[in-house]
């Protein structure tokens, strides 16, 4: 990761998260966005998928985004340090782990795409034992 700013602005400074697709940047984004929610307790809408507003209950106060890997915010208040501070946060705590449960999950879908003959071994599996539980 490194912090990316174009002016000095706070609406310019962003940071590359280092993510290898839209995929990770959608995954990343609808996170976060949960945490904002479950975690700092507040409101969000998804604007897109990689792009959701934060909501203090009273104001919108941030727009949050990610393109191209770099993770940004337009403040849509005075002090936009709160959402600063708590993006900060979660990248500190959590962007390792958001990483690997991406990467996880993603693996296990191509595992699963390319080998549709074992699905179908575990599904006629299902079919026989429902079949053999038919005299209940």
């Amino acid at each position: 990761m490194n912090l990316v700013d174009d002016g000095g602005s706070i609406d310019n400074f962003g940071i590359d998260l280092k993510l290898n697709s839209i995929e990770a940047e959608e995954f990343y984004c609808e996170t976060l966005r949960l945490w904002f929610e479950d975690s700092k307790g507040f409101n969000t809408l998804s604007l897109t998928s990689q792009e959701f507003m934060i909501n203090d209950g009273f104001n919108d106060v941030s727009v949050v985004y990610i393109d191209n890997s770099i993770l940004r915010m337009k403040s849509l208040v005075e002090d936009p340090y709160e959402t600063l501070i708590s993006m900060l946060e979660f990248i500190a705590e959590h962007h390792k782990k958001t990483i690997e449960v991406f990467n996880y999950l993603e693996e296990n879908e191509q595992e699963a795409a390319s080998n549709p003959i074992k699905e179908e071994e575990e599904e006629s599996e299902i079919e026989s034992e429902e079949d053999s539980d038919g005299w209940i």
